[in-house]
């Protein structure tokens, strides 16, 4: 897709500063819009090789300059100060992460794109690997999902209905990882917090989309649980089949007879 005018100058502005730096030998664009996924919506990730010895130096100077890119509104310093997560004073957004060379065989060439390159050193292509859900990791899932069931109880008996909110989420959350798992996007594919639509089919996001809204009161969180494990429990056990995974039948038997005898509280089949 062709950058909008906004990210496009964020990119112009990054290569007229970052250009002139001797300390800076290359850049260029990562994330959705290196890849060509992104939209007008996505911010700019920038990567950025510097002279090898100079990171943790470079870094921290351009978290003092940012404005010589585009005036911050916030500047954060993650990972230990290698990545600048940056948005300016008309709410734009851009990252970036500063390696030295050793580390460009953690991206993927092919999903880059050269904005400037002084030298010859840049990401070769990583090896193509297809996603399939492991017994192990969908077990923890399994697993997890059934204890949050079963800590309602506990929410419940002392009528923490806000802490039943986050929940619910939770199992919201969960059943949407087991979803990307059936469709065989790894972790590592998954993008940014703000990027989910394309990654769900149609059916899975109607699913989702049509679950009702709750509040925070007993009845509502209990059902909205009980409508989250509907989604969840058929398709992980379609799952585990699949992947030949040993279905934790004694931990789902303990906590169904558990919510229903302390909550008069009965999971669907």
């Amino acid at each position: 897709m062709e950058l909008s005018r906004e990210q496009r100058a964020l990119v112009d502005a990054a290569h007229r500063t970052l250009f002139g730096d001797p300390q800076i030998e290359a850049l260029w664009l990562a994330g959705s819009l290196g890849d060509g996924r992104g939209d007008t919506f996505s911010d700019v990730d920038l990567l950025v090789l510097v002279v090898d010895g100079t990171v943790a130096d470079v870094a921290q100077r351009y978290a003092r300059n940012a404005a010589t890119i585009a005036e911050p509104a916030l500047v954060n310093q993650l990972y230990g100060g290698r990545i600048l997560n940056v948005v300016t004073q008309q709410w734009q957004r851009f990252d970036i992460t500063f390696v030295e060379s050793g580390e460009l065989g953690r991206f993927d060439g092919p999903r880059l794109t050269n904005v400037f390159n002084k030298g010859t050193r840049s990401p070769a292509p990583l090896p193509t690997q297809t996603y399939r859900a492991q017994p192990d990791r969908l077990l923890k899932l399994v697993y997890e999902f059934l204890r949050v069931l079963g800590l309602s109880v506990v929410v419940m008996g002392r009528e923490e209905y806000l802490v039943g909110l986050k929940g619910v989420e939770l199992l919201r959350q969960m059943t949407i990882d087991l979803m990307l798992e059936e469709n065989g996007v790894g972790p590592a594919q998954r993008g940014g917090a703000l990027h989910l639509n394309s990654l769900l089919t149609s059916p899975q996001r109607e699913a989702l989309e049509n679950l009702p809204p709750i509040s925070a009161s007993r009845e509502r969180i209990m059902a909205a649980s009980g409508e989250l494990a509907g989604l969840f429990l058929p398709r992980a056990r379609e799952l585990a089949a699949r992947v030949a995974m040993e279905w934790p039948d004694a931990f789902e038997a303990a906590t169904r007879r558990h919510l229903r005898e302390r909550l008069n509280f009965s999971l669907p089949d």
